[in-house]
């Protein structure tokens, strides 16, 4: 049987969301919200998404 950590899960979640996002970019904030869940958890899950280069990270007023 696999074991998936909840990071994985949450991971899982935040990529499932940003795939039906309309918008080219949402902000960790935002994506957080329509995910429902902790902006900081976002941003936990995003650290190792970006370093693995499956999500891109900008900083900024259009940028998380």
């Amino acid at each position: 049987m696999l074991r998936v950590t909840r990071l994985t899960d949450y991971a899982t979640l935040v990529l499932a969301t940003l795939a039906r996002a309309s918008e080219p970019m949402l902000s960790a904030a935002g994506l957080a919200e329509r995910a429902r869940l902790e902006a900081t958890t976002v941003a936990k899950v995003l650290k190792p998404l970006v370093h693995a280069g499956l999500v891109e990270s900008f900083r900024g007023a259009a940028g998380g």
